[in-house]
């Protein structure tokens, strides 16, 4: 039982990284550049948008990555060797964007909305620079969390199979010994 939801907790964990790397390089890729084209004027333009049914992105599934990766971790430790460091690094990158977005990135991003018209355009400006550097060296790190959640859910399945043929073929191996101890006779075990 504990296997399956260690199997369940690793395909959750690449399915919640690669939701989240989808919609940070949609984010990047097509509302960055309308957000963030011409500040503090963008911004201005970009919050005029009416979000009327807007699904929240950021902080459910963000926190969600390093907590299934947690999560994965735990469960599928005991089956794990060669995949350990895959578990750890996608479980650690987890917890280190998670920790980045909420004390840096998302706060920087709110300020921008929070006080365009009230702070000088080249703070904005400044501000707004320093944000998609910031988001770029992030989507990296993402995507290398991503990749390492797909190689260590790839590495334990090849190893946790292993396990269970190595098994196996002990239950089979000690069988065999049985019947030849017993004189040739052949036992029900």
């Amino acid at each position: 039982m504990r296997k399956r939801i260690a199997v369940f907790l690793l395909m959750t964990s690449v399915v919640v990284w690669g939701i989240w790397c989808g919609g940070q390089y949609f984010n990047e890729a097509r509302v960055t550049p309308k957000r963030l084209s011409n500040p503090p004027d963008s911004v201005v333009a970009y919050n005029a948008i009416p979000m009327d049914g807007d699904l929240p992105f950021f902080f459910p599934l963000n926190p969600l990555i390093f907590l299934v990766s947690l999560a994965a971790l735990i469960m599928a430790w005991r089956w794990a060797r060669k995949s350990r460091k895959w578990l750890v690094l996608s479980t650690v990158i987890g917890f280190s964007v998670s920790l980045v977005l909420i004390l840096y990135l998302a706060p920087l991003i709110w300020s921008i909305d929070r006080e365009e018209g009230s702070i000088p355009a080249a703070e904005i400006i400044a501000r707004a620079d320093t944000w998609k550097f910031g988001n770029r060296i992030r989507l990296i790190v993402e995507t290398f969390g991503f990749v390492c959640s797909i190689i260590a859910l790839r590495v334990w399945s090849a190893e946790s199979n292993e396990v269970e043929v190595s098994r196996e073929a002990r239950r089979a191996n000690n069988q065999t010994v049985r019947t030849e101890t017993n004189g040739g006779k052949l036992e029900n075990t």
